[in-house]
């Protein structure tokens, strides 16, 4: 038997200035470098749980999963949740990083799994959705109660990026749990134990390309009075 329970949102693909563009858009709160808000009115984020912001950091409190128990086969939960990210004036993204983790148990033949992957929207191109790639997940094969951590890292230096102040990153979490046969047990769960779910958003303060030039033009001469000096 196989079971299908699925949580998803519909997105919004248009978002020049969250802070007016839609009356649903709230602030999650303010970072050092960057804002951060959501839309309240997709459940999808919604269950990811309380939002709260430390730094440049977004945190979650997830409280779900899902479970197969004594022949039930393969049950599967997804959960698609989103924020948006505003840049401060004079910052510019770089990297986003980011860590989630849970518990899980497996007996005789129960086996359970989980996939994330997260999509970049520049809010200047939102038709243009960029897949970042799966999370990184740590081994689920061990029996008995355990923990399991999921991280991913997305580089965001690339040229296509150097005008970006606002985008939308959405994360989809996916678990598994299968018990192919009577005896078999498999329960996994995205939940605070452990750590708590975290989406942190690297940015610098960008050097004018002005400023680059005027310090390479230092160090040309510096080279050229020490070789005069030598002589």
């Amino acid at each position: 038997m196989n079971k299908l329970i699925k949580i998803s949102a519909t997105f919004a693909i248009t978002l020049l200035s969250p802070a007016v563009a839609n009356s649903a858009m709230v602030l999650a709160g303010s970072g050092n470098t960057v804002d951060f808000y959501y839309d309240d009115t997709h459940q999808g984020t919604l269950d990811y749980g309380t939002l709260q912001v430390t730094g440049d950091t977004i945190f979650a409190t997830p409280s779900f999963g899902v479970s197969a128990l004594n022949g039930d086969g393969t049950s599967m939960f997804q959960n698609i949740g989103s924020v948006f990210v505003v840049a401060k004036d004079g910052y510019s993204f770089t990297s986003i990083d980011i860590v989630e983790s849970g518990t899980y148990q497996t007996t005789g033949d129960g086996t359970v799994n989980l996939t994330g992957t997260l999509d970049v929207i520049n809010s200047a191109s939102p038709l243009d959705i960029n897949p970042t790639g799966n999370l990184s997940v740590s081994d689920l094969t061990l029996s008995g109660v355990n923990s399991w951590q999921a991280s991913l890292n997305y580089d965001m230096t690339a040229a296509m990026w150097d005008n970006a102040n606002s985008i939308q990153l959405i994360l989809t979490n996916t678990l598994f749990a299968t018990s192919p046969v009577t005896g078999g047990t498999a329960v996994i769960n995205q939940t605070l134990t452990g750590s708590n779910m975290g989406m942190s958003i690297n940015t610098v303060v960008p050097v004018p390309a002005a400023v680059w030039l005027f310090g390479s033009g230092l160090i040309a001469l510096a080279g050229i009075a020490r070789r005069r000096n030598r002589a």
